[in-house]
């Protein structure tokens, strides 16, 4: 089960009275999706897999983890999966073994069709600014405004899952599979932000483009 830290009655009657014990403490990035598109390195390759592929891949990688579900396979091929997507430098700059070496790797899951979210209560002022900057932002999207997404009205999340990266340049492609996951909300009418939950030791954490204040 899953609650936030800060819920201190739902944690003590898991561990204390129904003998779970803590697992991890993970958390939760987010990006919102804005209006111009993210930049994707042209070293960089970027390709889908097949579910099947995918599957074969992530037991590989994560065969001896504490935790990884026996059902990835339906995971995968569900209907609101979009797809898995790999990252390697290109072979105009890279070898075969510095590709094999250096990719990130990830899966995206659409909440379109589960759940959908809106915020509401804000000031007028508040949603007069977010509105006024998303205007510029799609008239003048070579500025690259951080502009805040349309969240007042109902919106849906790219979770993206399994994320892991190899090698001292893996960062780098794992940013540019976020940027391209991004670009892939953009067009998706009502996507508002993309989310992954990682543990924060992770070094993939520090590769995920984030907002703090989210």
């Amino acid at each position: 089960m899953a609650t936030d830290y800060t819920n201190e009655p739902s944690i003590n009657l898991f561990t204390k009275k129904c003998s779970y014990v803590k697992f991890r403490t993970p958390t939760l990035l987010v990006q919102p999706v804005h209006a111009h598109t993210k930049p994707i390195g042209s070293d960089i390759t970027i390709l889908r897999l097949t579910p099947e592929t995918a599957e074969s891949i992530y037991t590989r990688i994560f065969k001896d983890s504490e935790f990884f579900p026996r059902d990835i396979d339906a995971i995968l091929t569900s209907r609101n999966s979009l797809g898995t997507f790999i990252a390697v430098p290109n072979e105009k700059h890279g070898t075969k073994s510095n590709r094999e070496a250096n990719f990130a790797i990830l899966s995206v899951w659409s909440t379109k069709d589960v759940f959908r979210l809106q915020l509401k209560g804000v000031s007028r002022l508040t949603h007069a600014v977010c509105s006024g900057l998303r205007f510029l932002d799609s008239c003048m999207p070579w500025m690259k405004l951080p502009s805040f997404p349309n969240v007042f009205d109902k919106f849906w999340v790219y979770f993206m899952y399994v994320m892991h990266m190899e090698g001292k340049d893996g960062p780098r492609p794992m940013k540019s599979l976020c940027y391209f996951v991004h670009n892939i909300g953009r067009y998706d009418g009502g996507c508002g932000a993309l989310a992954a939950e990682l543990s924060p030791s992770d070094a993939v954490a520090l590769a995920v483009p984030h907002w703090k204040r989210l």
